[in-house]
């Protein structure tokens, strides 16, 4: 796969993140976005301008525009939350995979490609540990946008 194939694969799997945390938070899709800026705030992830709602949420998980994509703090914050929860959610498809892997990579200041292999929960590193080191490469890349 080449770097922009990656790219394009981690981009439409990141709305995953949303769907996931919309899917498995068991409270309203309003206090889910509450939980999911102060988290953002709280462990550093970004530094969202307002909490967004739930209309918003639906919308990142199934963006219909460039436009609709969540932000990567979002992103960020869903995983760092999915990545506690008891119900151990999984990618469900590659590109889901890529996405994962490509959040996780800018979840923290890893020091290395293994560090950040070795930090991630036993039960999720089956699905992103082949999919890191093209995250990790991506990562350190520059793209013109």
């Amino acid at each position: 796969m080449t770097d922009s194939d990656f790219y394009t694969s981690a981009m439409s799997g990141l709305p995953s993140l949303i769907e996931r945390w919309l899917e498995i938070g068991d409270t309203t899709p309003e206090k889910l976005g509450i939980i999911l800026a102060d988290t953002a705030r709280i462990a550093g992830l970004g530094d969202p301008a307002q909490d967004p709602d739930g209309d918003t949420l639906q919308r990142w998980a199934a963006p219909c525009s460039n436009a609709d994509h969540p932000p990567a703090w979002a992103t960020r914050s869903a995983l760092f939350l999915l990545s506690q929860m008891p119900a151990h959610p999984m990618p469900r498809t590659p590109s889901q995979c890529d996405g994962w892997a490509w959040a996780w990579v800018r979840l923290r200041r890893w020091e290395s490609l293994e560090q950040a292999s070795e930090a991630l929960p036993d039960w999720l590193a089956p699905a992103l540990e082949a999919r890191l080191p093209q995250a990790w490469h991506d990562h350190g890349a520059q793209r013109l946008l």
